[in-house]
């Protein structure tokens, strides 16, 4: 591996606007940054899949939370620029082949770059890049590169979901509690910013007339696997005869995943007490169902956390993305 010349690359991409505090409000992005990030494609395109050693050290350099993501964030006028660094984060995130090495590194970087994006815009940003492909295939106008942008999108949630595995020396140390619960709060993050809809949208549209949604049933499979692992068939199937009484419209059917994900969420709890021994040390990430049905989520334990330390929802121009997928499911209800 070219080290310098990789070096050189992530160096070029940018800097950090920061107030005298040292907090970033902004990102100055260089003018080569759109040249040093399809660089960093090749790079990455041609890292080795037993060693990946591109990977680990774009990682040991924290080039996301330091260049992509604040590219993301920042630069949203310039969306080829806003592609190719979501074009990066794919490659990063991609599940580790089994015959690799230091599996446990990976992991542990894995982790990183989940943390990373978890606490981020990042998630609010590439949503909002789906605006036009939603409004083209809500008038049946959907073309290719509509296609290949949610495709892309789609891969990259289910690249983030599968970060899922906890190596053994995570379990024995002290992060595996906070793992766990950062897997936690990136459900909850994608059900704040209609990720899940979205899911169920291209779900639905798989076997309609547009015909390019049809290569995707394996990738869309693998999203539900990863929503759903760690859950109790009992809870299911529950969920599936509560939507069946009332109609099983794609509303209720999404309100039924969430009360799986919170009910099972406290058994999950408790069983990860039981295995890593830590009852006392174990904190959680819990949701905060208000009167008028809206919901919060915060960490550790329910019974002491202050309603101060309610983590506050990203705030993200999103154009009518949500809108054009409560139409779509409005439409699809009526079906």
């Amino acid at each position: 591996m070219d080290t310098e010349g990789l070096s050189v690359i992530c160096a070029g991409l940018g800097y950090a606007d920061e107030d005298d505090s040292g907090n970033r409000i902004g990102y100055e992005k260089t003018d080569y940054c759109l040249d040093n990030l399809k660089d960093l494609l090749r790079f990455l395109r041609r890292d080795d899949p037993q060693s990946r050693p591109v990977f680990k050290q774009v990682c040991k350099w924290n080039t996301v939370s330091k260049d992509l993501i604040p590219i993301i964030e920042y630069c949203q006028d310039d969306r080829n620029l806003v592609l190719n660094a979501v074009k990066v984060l794919v490659f990063l995130t991609m599940p580790i082949e089994a015959s690799s090495n230091d599996i446990s590194q990976q992991i542990e970087y894995l982790w990183g770059l989940k943390s990373s994006i978890t606490h981020s815009n990042t998630i609010a940003v590439v949503m909002s890049l789906l605006e036009s492909p939603l409004e083209n295939l809500e008038h049946k106008a959907l073309t290719e590169d509509d296609w290949k942008l949610v495709q892309l999108v789609l891969t990259l949630f289910r690249n983030i979901l599968a970060i899922q595995d906890i190596s053994l020396q995570q379990k024995a140390g002290e992060s595996a509690s906070q793992f766990l619960s950062l897997r936690d709060r990136f459900l909850e993050l994608l059900f704040h910013e209609n990720v899940m809809d979205l899911i169920l949208v291209i779900t639905q549209n798989v076997g309609g007339s547009s015909q390019y949604f049809r290569q995707d049933n394996l990738l869309l499979l693998e999203i539900f696997h990863c929503i759903c692992m760690g859950q109790e068939p009992e809870l299911l199937a529950k969920a599936h005869l509560n939507r069946s009484k009332v109609g099983g419209d794609t509303k209720t059917s999404l309100n039924s995943l969430k009360s799986i994900l919170e009910e099972e969420e406290e058994k999950r709890k408790l069983s990860r007490i039981r295995k890593l021994n830590r009852s006392s040390q174990f904190r959680g990430a819990f949701t905060w169902v208000t009167m008028d049905g809206s919901k919060a989520f915060f960490k550790g334990n329910p019974t002491f956390t202050s309603h101060d330390k309610l983590l506050k929802p990203h705030q993200v121009q999103r154009g009518p993305l949500k809108k054009i997928v409560s139409s779509w499911k409005s439409t699809f209800s009526k079906g």
